[in-house]
């Protein structure tokens, strides 16, 4: 949604328009009205820029429009949007000079500091008397660069004549600026016999020339009662030739919505084709139906319905984009499918072509939510969601459809838009262009399977496969695991100064680990003092108990399948496939003999829905050497290369032991977490100095304040989290390594 700066009574928006830079695919400026009222007109117009694509928008009054933002018009309607190739901003309104909006201006206001003002509007024609009124104004800006009037700003209005309505009709008028709005040409007819037009869409093409579309419901100029027309002016705007035939029209109107005319929508691709969508009857039901002309608008194809709402469901306010090279085409819409036999509630829906317009994809929901246009204004024409709505073009694979329409899902209507990576079918590709801006797609820092915009340790293909958000970091499935944990500490006589590692299985599927007790090969490894026969103990929460000493008098074979059996004789280790739940891993010195032991738990593949989910060591923690260092390796997530992150509470527990029966507890443990570099990660010394909130969001806040945690996302690797004593204390301790889901 693109929030309003406001609240109640003036809440109420309609009418909504979007364009995208040229030459900044990521600069995107949409207006909309502001405070419709329900006798025509609004408060004001606004308008909202986006610079990264539609991710994240400002919002504003177009300033010295209305009175409400210091301008002289009473009113304003019909806003419209467009760029030019400099990034120039262009804003196209109809305010209104008198209180009952029969009189008014066309203006346009520009912005040449990429949207971030506006300049006072200047006006490009404004009624002669009380009698003559501007109408459902267009606006196009010549972008090819290489033609004559590239930069040409062209607006197009219907002009009212109640005085005489009956004898002149109502002409189309165009009005042209060749210095980027400052002055405007004196108004001219498109056509001098062509009378009761309205709904002008003045389109530039690749050479320059310009169409303009428009909507004849004057029956004596044809056979039809209600049929579209173009002129084409071959010097972009100056002169016209004499109008063509597109299409006769059965016209449908959408009553309780928006009844009265309707406004076709028509667009240009850099190719040279035209592209023209409407609503209207086909064999007595209402759809979108599609034309195209690919000779400056000479010849038309056959209307073709491109929606396959149900017969009898309506759809209306489409809007057409087309890639540059014209064959992906994108038309959104209003449609009542999902709320039969409602003629108010209304999705926003999406229909693609990838081969110019000749064949189309079954329609998309864009919205998971219906609208109730009966929240909008109800006017003497229905309830005001707008005439039109806007689609900004997809330039590339890469660059989003970005769709604008009214949504009422907050109870008030708003200016809601959406990000619609285009593609055959569902890919990273079309995923990444839909939740990425063109900017961090290129950065390989943000962008491609490997980029981490959001930093939550999920690279893009991950967060593609789970389905998250790659910009926000609450938004994220964390793939790694956890695959082993290993504490290294001295091992005193006695069961109360034995090594104890505990650790949890997760999940509902048997998990195979390998456990081992290791003492004489950490000489080896420079550890002095090390525990030269260690016997390895485990303990299931129920069960019988497996025990063993010396790991070749036990299951050799299967130990050393694993890969990883103890280097020393001497070394335990046990081979098992437990089902999920708690264990105890202990170890002890034979004829209690003392030194440093290591307990390792490590998670066997083929992984599977189990995992290890807890795992903690619980020995006696002295001083320099013989501090507790609990180690631990995270394995691969879903990303590139096996990217991944956990999410995980390391706590360093010590006071509370007390209460579960261990004597001599550490009084005020200290927690470092280090990466495989020996590099610093985090630190904590009393758990609520820190992160306190998040950890008590984890549910694992320690039971003792001056217990220490850390909760930190990491990423595939090996990590030591050391306790050690404050001030040089000694005492019994327990390190945990706790998965977060």
């Amino acid at each position: 949604m693109i929030r309003p700066p406001y609240r109640k009574p003036f809440r109420a928006q309609a009418e909504p328009h979007i364009a995208r830079a040229p030459s900044n695919p990521d600069f995107l400026l949409a207006t909309f009205q502001e405070g419709r009222f329900t006798n025509g007109g609004a408060v004001d117009c606004g308008y909202s820029v986006s610079r990264d694509g539609g991710l994240t928008w400002s919002r504003a009054l177009s300033p010295k429009l209305t009175t409400t933002s210091g301008g002289p018009y009473l009113r304003a309607t019909d806003p419209v949007a467009a760029v030019d190739l400099n990034g120039t901003a262009y804003l196209n309104t109809i305010g209104a000079t008198n209180s009952q909006f029969t009189t008014g201006a066309v203006v346009v206001s520009r912005s040449t500091d990429g949207g971030n003002s506006f300049l006072q509007p200047v006006v490009v024609y404004q009624s002669a008397n009380s009698t003559l009124l501007p109408d459902k104004n267009w606006m196009a800006v010549n972008t090819f660069a290489g033609t004559p009037t590239v930069g040409r700003i062209v607006v197009t209005y219907s002009l009212f004549d109640f005085a005489n309505l009956s004898v002149n009709g109502a002409p189309i008028m165009r009005s042209f600026s060749d210095n980027g709005g400052l002055t405007w040409s004196a108004p001219a007819a498109i056509s001098p016999t062509t009378r009761d037009t309205q709904s002008s869409q003045p389109v530039f093409l690749a050479d320059g020339r310009l169409a303009i579309v428009f909507w004849n419901f004057n029956n004596t100029d044809s056979s039809a009662d209600d049929f579209m027309q173009v002129v084409v002016s071959n010097d972009g705007g100056n002169t016209f030739g004499a109008p063509k035939f597109i299409t006769p029209v059965n016209l449908y109107a959408e009553p309780a919505i928006r009844s009265g005319g309707f406004l076709p929508s028509a667009n240009a691709d850099r190719a040279g084709h035209l592209f023209v969508v409407y609503q209207a009857l086909s064999a007595g039901s209402p759809k979108i139906l599609f034309t195209k002309s690919s000779n400056a608008g000479d010849t038309w194809t056959a209307p073709i319905p491109i929606t396959d709402n149900p017969v009898g469901s309506g759809v209306f306010n489409p809007a057409v984009s087309a890639s540059p090279d014209g064959q992906i085409v994108t038309v959104v819409f209003y449609d009542h499918r999902d709320n039969p036999g409602s003629t108010t509630l209304v999705d926003m829906y999406l229909a693609q072509s990838f081969d110019g317009g000749a064949t189309w994809r079954p329609n998309i929901r864009l919205t998971n939510v219906s609208s109730d246009a009966t929240l909008a204004p109800l006017t003497g024409g229905g309830y005001m969601l707008g005439d039109y709505l806007g689609v900004a073009e997809p330039t590339s694979r890469d660059v989003p459809a970005v769709p604008v329409w009214i949504d009422t899902r907050t109870g008030n209507p708003d200016p809601f838009v959406a990000r619609v990576g285009i593609a055959p079918s569902f890919d990273f590709t079309s995923w990444q262009a839909g939740r990425l801006s063109l900017g961090q797609i290129t950065n390989p820092a943000t962008g491609g399977q490997a980029g981490d915009a959001d930093h939550d340790g999920e690279d893009n293909k991950s967060e593609f496969l789970s389905g998250t958000d790659p910009n926000d970091a609450a938004s994220v499935s964390h793939t790694a695991r956890q695959l082993n944990i290993s504490t290294r500490t001295r091992v005193e006589a006695g069961d109360e100064n034995a090594l104890i590692g505990g650790f949890i299985i997760t999940g509902s599927d048997p998990k195979q680990v390998i456990v081992r007790a290791i003492g004489p090969s950490l000489t080896a490894r420079g550890v002095p003092g090390a525990l030269q026969n260690p016997t390895l103990e485990l303990a299931p929460e129920n069960g019988a108990h497996i025990f063993n000493d010396n790991w070749k008098d036990a299951d050799t074979a299967a130990i050393q399948a694993t890969g990883i059996p103890p280097v020393d004789d001497r070394e335990s280790a046990i081979v098992q496939t437990l089902a999920p739940g708690r264990y105890t891993a202990i170890v002890r010195g034979v004829s209690n003999t003392t030194g440093v032991a290591l307990v390792e738990v490590y998670e066997i593949p083929p992984a599977n829905s189990s995992q290890l989910g807890n795992i903690s060591s619980r020995s006696f923690v002295g001083l320099d050497d013989n501090v507790m260092i609990g180690g631990f390796i995270v394995g691969s997530g879903q990303g590139i290369n096996g990217t991944g992150s956990v999410r995980v509470v390391v706590r360093g527990i010590g006071p509370s032991l007390a209460s579960r029966g261990v004597s001599g507890p550490l009084q005020d443990p200290e927690l470092l977490l280090f990466n495989s570099n020996g590099t610093p990660i985090a630190a904590n010394d009393n758990w609520r100095s820190t992160q306190q909130s998040e950890i008590e969001a984890s549910g694992l806040a320690p039971e003792d304040d001056r217990e220490a945690a850390i909760s930190t996302t990491l990423t595939q690797g090996n990590y030591t989290a050391i306790v050690r004593g404050k001030n040089g204390t000694i005492g019994v301790g327990l390190v945990e390594v706790y998965t977060v889901r």
